[in-house]
């Protein structure tokens, strides 16, 4: 693969994007987690799941990129990317 001045600039935009969105969900899981303590006494059991959502959250935000990646590369392995009776 060549790893072009484009690629780079498109690899720190997504590392950019990346960990923003890591700092949006944290940011939003402790406003949550502090408007649920000033609402009511909170729960082991109500932390647990707004942590838990907000991990699940985080992961699923930074593996979702490399995933689509890869389920881009294997449709073309399925489905190869020229045109249908070609002799490429």
């Amino acid at each position: 693969m060549v790893n072009t001045q484009l690629s780079q600039i498109l690899e720190i935009i997504l590392y950019a994007v990346r960990w923003g969105g890591l700092i949006i969900i944290t940011i939003i899981s402790m406003a949550v987690l502090i408007t649920q303590a000033a609402k009511s006494k909170l729960s082991p059991g109500a932390i647990l799941t707004v942590v838990g959502s907000a991990l699940l959250a985080a992961v699923l935000f930074w593996i979702l990129p490399t995933l689509i990646n890869y389920a881009r590369t294997d449709s073309d392995t399925v489905l190869p990317n020229h045109p249908i009776g070609s002799n490429y």
